[in-house]
């Protein structure tokens, strides 16, 4: 596919979709080859290569990908240790603001 192709396709695709593609290749461009194997293996992924491949994707701005993968792989970016909460004293506007923003009380 050269320029001119490619032009004409992105000039038929919504919106949301040209953004989508615009992420595709600066992710494709300006990733390194390991990042870029890496996307397509991310069940295997250690941790840290995992982060390394999120950070790519920030760093080149691709926040729709990134938010992709954070969605379909939230368990490996989420942490339930509770220690910190431990020494934690609220105040009144504290749990004032969490009613607010919908914390289960």
């Amino acid at each position: 596919m050269d320029k001119k192709e490619l032009q004409k396709s992105y000039d038929k695709l919504d919106r949301v979709v040209k953004a989508l593609l615009l992420e595709k290749l600066a992710f494709c461009k300006f990733a390194d080859q390991n990042d870029f194997e890496n996307y397509f293996r991310i069940k295997e992924l250690k941790d840290s290569e995992l982060l390394c491949l999120t950070s790519c994707l920030y760093h080149h701005g691709c926040f729709l990908l990134l938010l992709s993968i954070m969605s379909r792989y939230e368990e490996r970016f989420i942490f339930t240790d509770s220690s910190p909460l431990q020494e934690f004293e609220p105040d009144d506007a504290l749990m004032e603001r969490l009613s607010r923003v919908g914390f289960p009380m």
